[in-house]
């Protein structure tokens, strides 16, 4: 699924995969050599323990588990869960904002189709474009506008609605940024 593979562009992210409540695997980007069966039996160990610390303590926005060799990151909202197998030096903060992206990606996938897109949407398009023609880190490069703007640009898709304030701060990130206009 092109959400996951997005996801495991992420500097130190091995493998990610998408589950549901219930522990079934709704799709996963691994390398080959991961055993499936092994990775539906740690998803399913892990929507288990999920539920029950939810139980607990109430919602889980995400579980952070660090070994020696490896790093699991599991970002949760509402039913559907990502889990990220990472490097154990993978950049928390920038994994749980994209997590977070291809988790509303996924939501949008799973319910209406997308409007045709609007301002706002187009600008992150010309944004995207500006960036592959610049030779700047692609990944820098849009944090650093998001940071600027306010918002991360992967949450924009063709249904989000326009905001003239968001495409304001959004054009002079990326003047900043960029020193040139969208």
């Amino acid at each position: 699924m092109e959400v996951l593979s997005q996801l495991n562009t992420v500097p130190g992210v091995i493998g990610s995969a998408a589950f549901d409540a219930e522990g079934r695997i709704i799709a996963q980007a691994f390398p080959p050599g991961f055993d499936p069966a092994k990775l539906a039996g740690a998803v399913a160990t892990l929507a288990d323990r999920t539920a029950a610390l939810e139980s607990a303590l109430g919602g889980v926005g995400m579980i952070d588990l660090r070994y020696s060799n490896a790093r699991i990151l599991v970002k949760a909202k509402e039913g559907a869960k990502l889990l990220c197998l990472c490097a154990p030096t993978v950049n928390a903060q920038l994994l749980a904002m994209s997590a977070s992206a291809a988790l509303h990606k996924l939501d949008k996938l799973a319910g209406e189709p997308p409007a045709a897109g609007g301002a706002l949407y187009a600008a992150v398009q010309r944004v995207n474009e500006l960036v592959e023609r610049s030779g700047l880190d692609r990944i820098k490069a849009r944090g650093q506008i998001a940071l600027k703007a306010g918002f991360s640009l992967d949450l924009v898709d063709p249904g989000t609605p326009d905001d003239p304030a968001k495409l304001q701060k959004l054009k002079a990130a990326v003047s900043a940024v960029l020193g040139q206009p969208i």
